[in-house]
């Protein structure tokens, strides 16, 4: 008995280190433009350039945030509602799911503006890049969709629509298959 409450005590302090261990702790505060008090969305990166991008969501606003220098590169207007965020390597471009006017919005990180704005169904929200396929996934959720983004073409080119709210699509890189809650 004694060995067993001994083997569960060495198992307690084993979890107990290694959850210490995966604590997040802050390691830069940015100060960035805008209102203050309202909601921040999603955070995606951009590894190519190394910068950390940010979707004000209650402002409006994406931010390009260099983490490097830990400095603010642009502050990119004129994405109303921005929840979800997707960047696709090699292309340089961001789609947005901007609720505030249900479209996709089409960011390049070239010239740090909205390129274009593809309307999508009801609550455009979590988006996947699907590599294979050169594909953007953005959820519809009141819309009961799935809106599919050519990235090559930056066009809508498939609705799928569902019974339900849909959920993050997720994109797995070994079956290379898109799925949604």
């Amino acid at each position: 008995m004694q060995r067993i409450i001994s083997h569960s005590l060495g198992m307690i302090i084993l979890l107990a280190c290694c959850v210490q261990a995966q604590t997040l702790k802050k390691v830069v505060s940015i100060d960035l433009p805008g209102p203050k008090g309202q909601r921040f969305d999603y955070l995606t990166m951009d590894d190519e350039d190394h910068w950390l991008l940010s979707a004000h969501l209650g402002a409006g606003i994406l931010y390009v945030i260099d983490v490097q220098s830990n400095q603010l590169v642009k502050v990119i207007p004129g994405v109303p509602g921005i929840t979800g965020l997707e960047y696709v390597p090699g292309l340089r471009k961001v789609y947005t799911s901007d609720w505030g006017e249900e479209k996709i919005s089409v960011v390049s990180l070239k010239s740090m503006s909205v390129v274009k704005r593809l309307a999508t169904a009801a609550k455009p929200n979590g988006s996947t890049y699907a590599t294979a396929f050169h594909k953007v996934y953005v959820a519809d959720t009141l819309g009961k969709a799935i809106a599919v983004v050519d990235v090559d073409k930056d066009e809508i080119i498939k609705t799928l629509s569902f019974k339900r709210e849909t959920g993050m699509p997720q994109y797995d890189l070994v079956a290379k298959r898109c799925m949604s809650t």
